[in-house]
């Protein structure tokens, strides 16, 4: 007889594998829960339904009074989510990203039916932008995107190098080229708000660009990116928009996610203030030093550290609207030393430097509906930016003497308000301002010659001020036929000059699947405040330099192939005006690659044109593969005020793009996905600049200029192949989820031009080459 001790422990051990066996075995689930308004008036909608498709048996719900929806039990995995409404066009989340880890919350915006009350469904994908007075050249990018594409580091900026007619000037920075124009022609907001450049190391190396974005993407929503004839809405830019928008926090529980990687630590926490109440709060930190790659960087890359912080709050009320207080701000530091004297070979070699940025944009918003057709939304809102540099260098005597200083510090206050009203179903509108007041310091002082006291390139400090008017409508003429139009007018206070711009955008859907539309804009924007202040002989004579005008002109056939693919054929023309440019040379702030100690005198008579095509084929993720193929072929050129057409420095002449990824889902309910993707981009060299040698060997130093009939930017560097792929795998479990991620950017090591430098030894001057493989290897837990 068995003994009744030993049937009792086999019982519990069997009870005990029953349960483990259960929760390990069992499908796991999360809840999905979001709102759904107007996009117009952003009322709450009661009564939409949400349902996800194709699911058995069928899971949906409808949305309350206040247009808020809850949907629990909903299996891990990608899902197709469709929210109808009577009177409004349905609204399909493709591929939504179900996990474990944290739950899913949407912010829904319908747009009503302008021909009748019948459903039109809409299929929204990442062609499809938020902002529905655009008519072509724009795309709506998401932050799952910046985790999965291959190449795109989790950064917004490097994943938009994978649109149509978009470059990165090299491997190492992360600057936007539009259609050959410079990365300083890019207009970046967060929150409807114009910031600074929102990455690190900004405008150090190349202007408009960086190292790595100074947003988390655990902070990110789905936003808009624009290459050309964008809506009056946008000002100051010339070439293109980053439309960042922040998600907010979840409204009814706390979560959290921590990440480790080799680029740093990054730490983020969201929920609601008081449970039960609708306030949230969503906050993000992240540190790195870059010490584990260091031994991968350039030799005079230094030391470099980082960090930055950012926030977004939702606040509620019953009457009075919602409010937000959201922010970001970055810091940097790269120190280098002077190498030993019997390892110097350039002149960078004998240098000290200590560099330190800072940026932060910051904003109190406010977004009020006062009815069925009428919209308010206003901000309040700080932001700047700021370079404190010394750079010293050492004697062969081994003493140490200053060689260069910069202290370039602006500051933004702003205020914005617009209104968006429809005036029935074919007719809606937005209208408003942007007041910012601009304050300045800034001391930037160089030596010229080996040993000479630094001699000072400008100081001043100040303030000025520039303000922006717009409206725009968009306009159903008839069933299939948009027409998007509207006017941007900017004044720019230190100089009173000013620019007015009509902007305009007709679409036609021929049918279902094909749509032509054609778009016209007149685009400035002002230079960076330090080229304003340039001295010679005691007179700041660049002040009264007038707005480069850039007109855009744009034709786009858009095709759908099938229910999950597109096609886009995009020509375009831009003529620009007005461009600063040296009176005696081929200088000019279009070609400006870093501006720290810019100090040259311009004029306002410059000229140039951008003309090229961009393709695009796109099949969109679907049943766990996706692939993307852009290419861009275009040609950017410029005349100065000697009336010689030259290349611009950003001229590739093209740039193509493939990439390709596929999910596989994993384990016995398959609550787990493997992700792999590819990425292979070909794009012309960059443009040299040439060197005068015998000026150079005199001075001991790289110095360019146009000597022997040989024009600046007349000929390239060797093409350039990069090989980037991501790997990651996600791991749900019923409280928490983690996802293993390895990011390559470069794997082949391309090299690329990094700089010209008098060799000491040889005496002579050669040009170094680099070839940066990124690697970033992380471990991210989410619960």
């Amino acid at each position: 007889m068995q003994n009744p001790m030993i049937k009792k422990i086999t019982l519990f051990v069997f009870c005990l594998t029953t349960v483990l066996f259960s929760a390990v075995a069992q499908q796991h689930t999360q809840t999905l829960r979001g709102s759904v308004h107007d996009k117009i008036s952003r009322e709450g909608l009661p009564g939409a339904t949400i349902v996800i498709k194709d699911s058995e048996p069928l899971m949906g719900t409808v949305s309350d009074l206040d247009g808020n929806f809850v949907l629990k039990d909903v299996p891990v995995g990608r899902h197709n989510l469709q929210i109808s409404m009577v009177g409004y066009e349905s609204f399909i989340v493709s591929e939504l990203l179900v996990s474990t880890g944290r739950e899913i919350v949407l912010n829904i915006e319908l747009i009503r039916h302008s021909v009748d009350l019948g459903e039109v469904v809409v299929r929204v994908n990442k062609d499809v932008p938020l902002n529905s007075m655009t008519t072509l050249s724009s795309r709506q990018f998401t932050v799952e995107e910046t985790n999965r594409y291959a190449g795109g580091m989790d950064d917004p900026a490097r994943l938009a190098s994978a649109f149509a007619g978009v470059a990165t000037p090299n491997v190492t920075s992360n600057g936007i080229s539009v259609r050959g124009n410079s990365p300083g022609g890019l207009l970046w907001r967060i929150e409807g708000v114009e910031v600074p450049n929102p990455n690190h190391f900004a405008n150090l190396t190349v202007v408009g660009g960086g190292v790595l974005t100074a947003l988390s993407s655990q902070m990110m929503g789905n936003s808009d990116f624009f290459t050309g004839a964008f809506p009056a809405e946008y000002g100051n830019a010339s070439s293109g928009v980053f439309d960042i928008r922040l998600r907010t926090g979840n409204p009814s529980s706390r979560e959290f996610t921590m990440q480790a990687g080799v680029l740093g630590i990054d730490l983020a926490a969201e929920g609601p203030f008081v449970e039960g109440k609708k306030a949230t709060y969503l906050m993000n930190y992240r540190y790195s030093a870059l010490g584990l790659i260091s031994p991968l960087l350039p030799e005079d890359a230094g030391l470099i550290k980082y960090q930055d912080f950012s926030f977004n709050t939702s606040l509620p009320t019953q009457k009075a609207g919602t409010f937000s207080f959201w922010g970001i701000g970055a810091l940097d530091r790269q120190e280098m030393k002077a190498a030993d004297m019997d390892q110097w070979q350039s002149d960078f070699d004998r240098d000290d430097s200590q560099t330190s940025l800072y940026m932060f944009a910051s904003g109190l918003s406010h977004k009020w509906v006062t009815g069925s057709k009428t919209f308010i939304s206003s901000t309040l809102s700080a932001s700047g930016n700021g370079l404190d540099h010394a750079e010293q260098r050492m004697g062969y005597d081994l003493e140490r003497f200053p060689q260069s200083g910069a202290v370039n510090h602006s500051w933004r206050y702003g205020l914005q308000s617009a209104i968006n009203h429809s005036f029935g179903e074919r007719h809606t509108n937005k209208t408003g301002f942007y007041f910012s007041h601009l304050a300045y310091a800034i001391d930037i002082e160089q030596s010229v010659d080996e040993g000479a006291a630094p001699e000072r390139i400008m100081k001043e400090n100040g303030s000025s001020g520039l303000l922006q008017l717009f409206s725009q409508s968009k306009i159903t003429l008839a069933t299939g036929l948009t027409l998007n139009a509207g006017l941007h007018a900017q004044y720019f206070l230190l100089n009173q000059n000013y620019a007015i711009e009509p902007r305009a955008g007709l679409k036609y859907e021929i049918n279902a699947n094909h749509s032509l539309a054609l778009g016209y804009g007149m685009h400035s924007r002002l230079e960076d405040l330090p080229v304003y202040f340039v001295e010679q002989n005691g007179t700041q004579t660049n002040k009264d330099l007038d707005l480069m005008r850039s007109t855009h002109y744009v034709l786009a056939w858009d095709v759908k192939l099938g229910e999950h693919m597109r096609m886009s054929i995009e020509p375009y023309y831009q003529h620009l005006t007005k461009v600063p440019v040296a009176p005696d040379s081929y200088i000019s702030t279009i070609n400006t690659d870093e501006n720290i100690f810019f100090r040259h005198v311009l004029v306002s008579e410059g000229k140039g044109r951008n003309i090229g095509v961009d393709f695009t084929l796109e099949r969109f993720l679907h049943k766990g593969m996706y692939f993307l193929v852009t290419a861009s072929v275009f040609d950017s050129k410029y005349t100065a005020a000697d009336n010689i057409e030259r290349n611009t420095r950003f001229n590739k002449n093209y740039v193509l793009n493939a990439l390709i990824g596929k999910e596989w889902l994993m384990g016995s309910h398959k609550n787990n996905m493997l992700s792999v993707n590819l990425r292979i981009n070909y794009m012309g060299g960059n443009r040299m600049e040439p060197i005068d040698y015998n000026a150079s060997l005199a001075a001991r130093d790289a110095i360019y200029g146009e000597t022997n009939g040989e024009l600046a930017f007349a000929k390239k560097y060797d093409d350039m192949p990069i090989i980037s792929f991501t790997v990651s795998y996600r791991r749900n479990r019923p409280q928490y989820a983690s996802v293993w991620s390895l990011q390559m950017l470069n794997v082949t090591k391309t090299q690329e031009f990094s700089n010209h430098y008098y060799n000491l030894e040889s005496e002579t001057i050669q040009t170094d080459f680099n070839g940066i493989m990124l690697p970033n290897i992380s471990y991210r837990v989410e619960f």
